[in-house]
């Protein structure tokens, strides 16, 4: 698991296995609540997750955690 800045993914490389993307508050470090579930996208492509859940969000308050979900990823 790890979290990183919008910026991070632009020129990362494509990514095969599947990912859980968080959405997370630095103030409280929890996952961002929306009717009371944690705000999560599953995809093969974490950039665009990333890039999607902070978008027009402040860098300094919020950050993308991305978690692989393949057993062989970790």
């Amino acid at each position: 698991m790890f979290a990183a800045p919008q910026s991070a993914f632009r020129n990362a490389a494509p990514m095969s296995c599947a990912y859980q993307v968080s959405l997370i508050d630095r103030r409280t470090g929890r996952a961002h609540r929306v009717a009371g579930s944690p705000l999560v996208r599953f995809t093969r492509d974490p950039q665009s997750a990333v890039q999607e859940l902070l978008d027009g969000r402040d860098a300094r308050l919020w950050e993308a955690r991305i978690e692989p979900l393949d057993a062989y990823a970790r």
